[in-house]
């Protein structure tokens, strides 16, 4: 993949991505459910935040969750185990070198995890070879350059003009 994560993967990363699924879960998951019996490709799990949700609305589906941290991964499997979940295999793996058969799944789920790839398209068209004619691809993603302050101030427009920058770099 070339770059580390730039947020790093320290234990205060680890309780914001937590924080920031628990936080968004009915926004972003209320209609997040797939049927009994399809495979589900989530890549880039991170700490497994999503993943947890992703299993228990769809228990009948089986979902791979992968990453490229071993550090991340290790906590997504302790939260799964944790959570009694028996749908959910993690994996460590890198999105453009994937150990998988083509169309191999019915449904991709990328959440959070575009804006921190050094080729957020090219890992978009490697990962729909896994999905099969007809499966879907959620991707979900924060548009930082959408921020908006009330009142409107030049250091604001600054800070959020940064973020872009900082967030392209990586």
């Amino acid at each position: 993949m070339g770059s580390a994560y730039i947020h790093g993967y320290d234990p205060k990363e680890s309780r914001r991505l937590q924080d920031q699924a628990s936080t968004l879960v009915e926004l972003l998951h209320s209609d997040t459910s797939y049927p009994a019996g399809s495979r589900v490709l989530e890549a880039g799990c991170g700490v497994g935040a999503q993943t947890l949700t992703l299993s228990q609305n769809s228990p009948g589906a089986s979902i791979t969750s992968l990453d490229i941290s071993r550090t991340f991964l290790l906590q997504a499997r302790g939260r799964a185990r944790e959570a009694g979940l028996e749908n959910v295999d993690l994996l460590q793996a890198d999105i453009f070198n994937l150990p998988f058969e083509a169309q191999s799944f019915d449904h991709l789920f990328l959440c959070f995890i575009l804006e921190h790839l050094p080729r957020p398209a090219e890992a978009v068209t490697v990962l729909k070879e896994f999905i099969r004619p007809g499966g879907t691809i959620t991707v979900i993603e924060g548009d930082h350059g959408s921020a908006y302050f009330y009142p409107d101030s030049t250091a604001a427009k600054r800070a959020i003009a940064s973020l872009v920058e900082l967030q392209k770099m990586s």
